[in-house]
């Protein structure tokens, strides 16, 4: 638990919020006593730092309670933009802020974006950076050596010896566009190097049909999601997938040619039928 999930169970916000009292205070020492009673994992600084916060830092606690982005991700809450909407905008620098959270948060930062980058949950890391000026140096420099981790991880599973059916449990990351999205805010001729080596991997076992289509043919939709310093490597993405969704409509085209001459025989029969059926009424008539 982090002061702002304390400050949230603690019910201390409020609508147009611009200062604390001696009372948020009260809230925030009881909170913490209910908090500790019942987990043991809780942090023996909590509420104290918390206290703290309320009384030298209450600019940019304020700050962050009234920004959706950071104040949802660190309570772990998913409240509207209508829960952030006030009268009374705080202002804070952007250097505040981040002497804030490196304060007070860095660790359940940390964490969690750890946690998501394990768990291939790049939206909600993409959703982060939105506000990516309030975050502390250090945690970002820690997240671009998870994001080379990872693909490191891809270059060293990805062989010949590859089975279809271990994709989604090993290299499924490769699919998904938020994927490359993540990597593009740490891009380096270091990141193009790796993700040339990841490509290639792949692109070798293209005789693998299962392989082609589970992972070879996502993977090249959505690479062109990533921005390389190598702007002959952007383009490379961009011709393959363009040749990729060309064969695609090519397929679709064929298979709607071939559904209308099967439906048109289809409407013939019933035609054909109808029309004996009409002639052996007249017959009985």
């Amino acid at each position: 638990m982090n002061i702002i999930e304390l400050f949230e169970n603690a019910g201390i916000y409020k609508a147009n919020i611009q200062s604390f009292s001696a009372e948020d205070i009260d809230k925030a020492r009881r909170q913490f006593e209910i908090e500790r009673s019942g987990n043991t994992n809780v942090q023996p600084d909590l509420g104290s730092n918390l206290v703290l916060a309320i009384e030298n830092y209450a600019n940019q606690l304020l700050f962050i309670s009234n920004n959706r982005i950071l104040y949802n991700f660190f309570s772990k809450k998913n409240y509207s933009r209508n829960r952030f909407i006030t009268d009374h905008p705080i202002s804070s620098s952007k250097e505040d802020v981040r002497v804030f959270i490196d304060k007070f948060l860095s660790k359940d930062l940390d964490a969690i974006l750890e946690y998501y980058i394990s768990n291939n949950r790049f939206d909600n890391i993409d959703d982060l950076f939105e506000v990516k000026e309030y975050l502390p140096e250090s945690s970002l420099d820690k997240l671009s050596n998870k994001v080379s981790e990872k693909l490191d991880y891809a270059i060293q599973t990805v062989n010949g010896n590859l089975q279809p059916s271990a994709i989604s449990e090993t290299v499924e990351f490769l699919k998904y566009r938020s994927f490359y999205v993540l990597v593009s805010h740490f891009r380096s001729a270091e990141k193009d190097e790796k993700i040339r080596a990841v490509y290639n991997k792949v692109y070798n076992l293209h005789s693998n049909s299962v392989v082609r289509h589970e992972l070879l043919n996502p993977m090249i939709s959505s690479l062109v999601n990533y921005n390389a310093v190598d702007s002959d490597l952007n383009n490379l993405f961009r011709k393959n997938k363009n040749q990729l969704d060309a064969a695609q409509e090519r397929v679709n085209n064929a298979s709607s040619s071939s559904g209308f001459s099967g439906w048109s025989i289809v409407v013939i029969i019933i035609v054909i039928i109808r029309v004996i059926l009409l002639i052996a009424r007249l017959g009985r008539a």
